[in-house]
């Protein structure tokens, strides 16, 4: 392989939806006769191979450029669920086999494999490349991104409920940790009601009001922020406050489809950041699958390998389950700021979205 050696990270991903599987391998067949079908790529897609199918670079404020490597895992987007960990935690563990060929530095886990894999990473511990699931700094999105529309609705942060829904999760209880001293209540939700209950009770001494329900639409109603970590593929947002702020940083992002317009609800895509100083690829296959309002935005996932590589901090920065410190979102968000990798703007399945203040507070 040539330039190996200047493979400063990796990128391991998957698509979550067949007409993306579509495109991509329709575009990897340029100058083919006929275009592929759904149904013809179905019957073959989960027995592909985890490989890499583009190389990257990425530019930094400071004007450093880091290379990289996107390995598709080909997991099929209909098995995204727990009854097919085994099969997925093997396709997750050959794209990382094809990481290390690679001899990338550090290797970030995108979407849904940080989640098979639940941070065991114990088998690559003998390796010289490091592993991140990029949690730390899709945190710092998230939450970056609730405060900014905060803010924009002349709001305090102190005075909100926020509901957490995946609270016991990685990012969630992340997200938790972090605004338990800065908010008026957190409502946490999860749909194990004993984990759940143990997580809570972490937070007794805390300044915020803390309520926990595995039954969502006990909390809705009492949120003014709501962040959305968990698999948005059957949660229901209804019975909500008006003008809430709805941060949906599931996988797949898809809450804005399923939201009523009006009452000044904000509905916006959490988790992602803009390289500012840009990235490339090589085959450009952006056209493909690139479905952002802009240019050079990307999932906090994997910026934070990429900022990582700018910064020659070659470590495990996220790994495990319930870790990541507060302390550590803003160290890596301080970190992106300087290479000029910065929160995306707002943006859901519509496109650019601005927020409107209500009449009475304008002017």
């Amino acid at each position: 392989m040539e330039n190996e050696a200047h493979i400063d990270f990796a990128v391991i991903g998957h698509q979550d939806n067949w007409p993306s599987v579509q495109s991509i391998i329709n575009g990897m067949r340029s100058g083919e006769n006929e275009p592929l079908t759904v149904a013809q790529i179905k019957g073959t897609f989960s027995y592909i191979p985890p490989r890499s199918i583009f190389k990257m670079t990425a530019k930094s404020k400071t004007g450093k450029t880091v290379n990289g490597v996107y390995i598709e895992t080909f997991i099929d987007p209909d098995e995204l669920t727990p009854h097919f960990l085994r099969k997925n935690i093997n396709k997750v563990n050959e794209a990382i086999s094809v990481a290390l060929k690679h001899k990338s530095k550090i290797i970030a886990l995108g979407g849904f494999t940080s989640i098979v894999l639940e941070g065991n990473l114990s088998q690559f511990d003998t390796s010289s490349s490091k592993i991140t699931t990029g949690n730390t700094l899709t945190s710092a999105y998230i939450l970056k991104g609730v405060t900014d529309a905060i803010l924009k609705l002349n709001k305090r942060l102190q005075d909100c409920n926020v509901l957490i829904i995946g609270a016991t999760g990685d990012i969630g209880s992340a997200c938790t940790h972090y605004l338990s001293s800065k908010v008026k209540g957190l409502l946490l939700n999860a749909r194990n009601g004993r984990k759940l209950e143990a997580f809570a009770q972490q937070f007794t001494d805390t300044s915020a009001e803390i309520k926990w329900n595995t039954r969502l639409e006990e909390l809705i109603p009492m949120a003014d922020i709501i962040i959305c970590v968990a698999s948005s593929a059957s949660i229901e947002i209804k019975d909500y406050k008006k003008q809430v702020v709805i941060c949906d940083a599931g996988y797949p992002k898809n809450l804005d489809t399923k939201i009523e317009e009006g009452n000044g609800t904000f509905v916006f895509h959490g988790g992602m950041g803009t390289v500012n100083y840009g990235y490339d690829f090589k085959p450009d296959y952006r056209e493909h699958f690139y479905n952002y309002p802009r240019p050079h935005i990307a999932h906090g996932c994997i910026l934070e390998a990429v900022v990582l590589a700018f910064e020659g901090k070659y470590e495990n920065f996220s790994s495990g389950k319930g870790n990541i410190k507060t302390e550590s979102i803003d160290k890596i968000h301080e970190l992106s700021v300087k290479h000029g990798v910065e929160l995306a703007p707002f943006y859901n399945s519509k496109g650019l979205c601005e927020i409107s203040l209500p009449k009475s507070s304008k002017g």
